[in-house]
């Protein structure tokens, strides 16, 4: 992203003190009266009603404009638009009229870029939050544009616009109210309301907020307000910007910006951004300071790669080509019933357009992170009463995922949450090509979720920062959810992860932290269900010990060669993995008791109690297929090294675990039935099975007796039958079934370097 200049330190505001806005000297980017303003309203909306009339950005727009009762209208939902009816018709002015109100036109391109300066103030349109092409370069900002000369405006050229000044609620006030919506998307929120100005109960500075500067409104039009619809000002929901943390050693040194003056807002503003402070640094207690930069998004229109608008409004006019609201809220239904359960990135706090059913509004969400919803309740159409019938030919799925994709990408320059959503599902997709684990491109995908992760400050501990109780919930889902898949994806792909456990302090996810995601309808279950994610941060924690400590390079090569250093480093993470699994609560665990470690008795009760449940779908069963996953990386890295007579023993009893796991996964598969094999499976379950296929095989080739090379080719050959029948209504296995079948077809002792017992026992066999 193409960041704002970072003015030298002198040009930060003196404090002023506060005084009516009547009274306020005057200054190169003085704003109108509030009586000059008022007029302004007044005479822009005499000719019509608002309920009659077009908004400011529909009309700029040329679009109908769709209100149904109260702002925001459907476009400048869409767009993340204020929803304003301020300006008067456009009437044909010649090129050097410079009363009241100039129009500037120039052509570029296949597209026109307008400016109108109304009243004293430049009021943009911007497309898409921004992100897009500027519709016209601010003024000041644009080589060949000439400074305006009008009242209380005085731009020089050469020097730039004038610095923001601080902001003043009372500036941005509207006469109306709007109704309260709920978000789908914790970024998505696109507009901020007169009832949900400062409130007084918003967390202050320990600064004297009196001495804190005047915020004045910006001369280029970029306003930067606020939303405290929570009570504390929101970092996500913020209009038509975006807010990125500052790192501890880049330009701007956190330390220094702790000593600075803020106002009651945790803001001080320079002149093209805004700084919040989130906390105060005490070297005594231990804790970081935490600073964020809000800069506008148009700021980083001339970025690239970039899209036009019409590219844009093209994907969204194929979405809705494929979906239609009607189908397309019952997927979002569908989305929140088997998906979010068991990922939750979503949330349902916060203002957002919904039906008269409590739906959410598709038209209301960004193309990109609708388009992955859609992708991911697809599967799920025929557990819906109305297209189970209804929808003959569903849309492509392979198209849905491509436009989000790809409407995405210019986001980026501007990152919010929404677009990380976008990025964690779009990573979550199943893989498409049965012959290969996955593209590198699904690793390059993990390397911007991460890199966004990290520019939007989701590896700090967020806890006791003045924001939204659901912002503070999202945010760390959000962290745990983008840990989750990197160290998983690290784990299949063999590669070192991209979060470093230095640089990560997310404190755990508890209870509380799902209390806005919970599912729709009657068939929510009671209690905690959250504790499914919770549970699966818990033991990528863990599997992230085992990847450092046994899988690294510096591990691999300082371990391979000692089996008893081996065991050291193994022996305290294999008893954490015996400690999560007792913790597990019985609803998480597989119906499958007889090799899975839970007792005959308390199996029989959990499958009675779920089958009184109901016959829906649970997909529950990824969870403990990563379970013993984790197991089997403990133990191929510790038959790594060759045993010798002095520690047979030990290799003997590991190869007895080992084949006790073997067994276990193979319990687990024979037992899973249609109502979890056709429910939720994270992405990297594909590549777990595989692993499975891939550590059976080795038992089996390095067996040191002939019984026991005998009891692995039993297994092994049970098993690849396992995977025949079930990989027939279960796409997730068919690699992990590939793979052995190349083997078998080939012949294994020609395939690979086994040992006599091994040769033996499949000799007698007959399979060679």
């Amino acid at each position: 992203m193409e960041t704002a200049h970072m003015p030298h330190l002198h040009t930060f505001h003196q404090p002023l003190p506060p005084m009516p806005m009547q009274h306020m000297p005057s200054l190169s980017h003085q704003p109108m009266s509030e009586q000059a303003q008022q007029d302004s309203i007044d005479r822009a909306r005499a000719y019509k009603s608002r309920n009659k009339r077009p908004c400011d950005f529909c009309r700029y727009k040329k679009a109908a404009c769709h209100l149904d009762s109260q702002p925001p209208c459907e476009l400048c939902i869409r767009y993340n638009k204020e929803c304003t009816f301020v300006e008067s018709p456009a009437k044909r002015r010649r090129p050097n009229d410079v009363d009241g109100s100039i129009s500037r036109r120039k052509s570029s391109g296949s597209f026109d870029q307008t400016v109108h300066i109304v009243g004293g103030s430049a009021n943009t349109s911007y497309v898409n939050g921004g992100s897009m092409e500027m519709e016209h370069h601010i003024s000041g900002w644009d080589d060949d544009m000439q400074a305006f000369n009008m009242p209380g405006m005085a731009l020089t050229p050469g020097l730039g616009p004038p610095d923001f000044g601080p902001y003043d609620p009372a500036l941005y006030q509207e006469p109306m109210t709007f109704d309260e919506f709920e978000p789908i998307s914790a970024s998505e929120t696109p507009v901020e309301t007169a009832d949900h100005k400062h409130q007084a109960n918003v967390h202050r500075s320990p600064k004297d907020a009196s001495t804190a500067p005047i915020l004045a409104p910006s001369p280029t039009g970029l306003h930067l307000p606020l939303d405290t619809t929570s009570g504390e000002p929101s970092l996500d929901n913020q209009a038509s910007s975006n807010a990125q943390i500052v790192g501890m050693s880049g330009e701007i040194d956190p330390y220094l910006l702790s000593r600075y003056r803020y106002d009651q807002y945790n803001e001080a503003t320079f002149q093209s951004i805004r700084i919040r402070k989130m906390n105060a640094a005490s070297i005594a207690e231990n804790s970081v300071p935490a600073f964020f930069t809000i800069a506008h998004n148009a700021l980083a229109s001339k970025a690239q790669p970039v899209e036009t608008t019409d590219v844009m409004e093209q994907y969204r006019h194929e979405v809705e080509e494929m979906v239609n609201d009607d189908v397309g809220k019952r997927l979002i239904r569908l989305f929140y019933k088997y998906v979010q359960p068991y990922f939750p990135v979503l949330t349902r706090e916060g203002r957002y357009v919904r039906d008269a059913d409590g739906i959410r509004e598709p038209r209301t969400v960004s193309t990109c992170i609708l388009a992955a919803i859609y992708g991911h309740a697809l599967p799920f159409c025929a557990w819906d009463e109305k297209l189970c019938v209804e929808v003959y030919t569903p849309p492509s799925a392979d198209a849905l995922f491509r436009i989000a994709w790809l409407a995405c990408q210019p986001t980026m320059h501007t990152p919010s949450l929404a677009v990380l959503q976008t990025i964690l599902l779009l990573v979550q997709r199943r893989p498409t090509n049965k012959h290969v684990s996955d593209t590198p491109v699904k690793w390059v995908m993990m390397t911007e979720a991460v890199s966004l992760a990290q520019a939007l400050g989701l590896n700090r501990d967020p806890t006791d920062w003045p924001l939204p109780s659901w912002e503070i919930k999202v945010r760390k889902r959000l962290a745990w959810a983008t840990f989750v898949q990197d160290k998983w994806l690290a784990l299949n792909f063999g590669r070192a992860s991209h979060i470093q456990a230095d640089d990560w302090d997310v404190p755990a996810l508890a209870e509380t932290d799902f209390a806005d995601a919970d599912r729709e309808g009657p068939d929510a279950p009671a209690g905690f269900w959250g504790q499914h994610f919770a549970k699966l941060a818990e033991l990528t924690v863990i599997v992230d010990d085992i990847m450092h400590g046994l899988f690294s390079l510096r591990a691999t090569k300082a371990l391979q060669g000692s089996l008893d250093a081996t065991l050291e480093v193994a022996k305290p993470l294999r008893i954490r993995l015996t400690e999560w699994h007792h913790s597990l609560p019985a609803g998480l665990l597989p119906l499958a008791g007889a090799g899975t470690g839970t007792a005959p008795s308390s199996s029989e009760k959990e499958r009675d109690r779920r089958k009184s449940l109901s016959h829906d779908l649970d997909g529950n069963c990824s969870l403990y297929l990563a379970y013993i996953t984790a197991k089997i990386e403990l133990f191929r890295a510790m038959l790594r090294p060759e045993g010798t007579a002095a520690n047979q023993a030990a290799v003997t009893a590991l190869r007895t675990g080992a084949l006790t796991v073997a067994r276990e996964v193979f319990e687990f598969l024979e037992g899973l039935n249609a109502r979890e094999l056709e429910a939720f499976w994270a992405s990297y379950a594909r590549t777990n099975f595989t692993i499975a296929s891939s550590f059976i095989l080795l038992l089996f080739v390095t067996a040191p007796t002939t019984s026991d090379a005998t009891e692995c080719l039993s297994l092994l050959t049970a098993w690849r039958s396992l995977l025949r029948i079930k990989s027939r209504s279960c796409d997730l296995l068919n690699l992990a079934l590939l793979r052995l079948d190349g083997v078998f077809v080939a012949g294994v002792e020609r395939l690979i370097e086994i040992s006599p017992a091994a040769a033996r026992a499949w000799g007698e066999s007959g399979l060679g």
